[in-house]
């Protein structure tokens, strides 16, 4: 992959059978702080255990250890 060139996932794509991904609302606890807050990730990111941060304290941790799917994320449909 060359500098500029853009990322791409076509694995995605064919993997969901030319659906787009569902985007889960994921309520997380930080296993450090305690801290509790939302964060939207696609569904292959959230089961293949995708690390994020705490807002609070900065913490890394895998979002499902310590989140709980809370709803789906309803695309928006784009105005002209």
């Amino acid at each position: 992959m060359s500098e500029g060139e853009e990322w791409n996932f076509p694995e995605d794509w064919e993997y969901a059978g030319g659906v787009p991904e569902r985007t889960l609302k994921v309520k997380a606890k930080c296993p450090k702080c305690g801290h509790v807050f939302e964060v939207e990730i696609g569904e292959s990111w959230y089961n293949m255990g995708f690390s994020i941060a705490c807002p609070k304290c900065g913490y890394q941790f895998p979002i499902n250890m310590y989140g709980q799917i809370v709803g789906e994320v309803k695309p928006q449909k784009q105005k002209k």
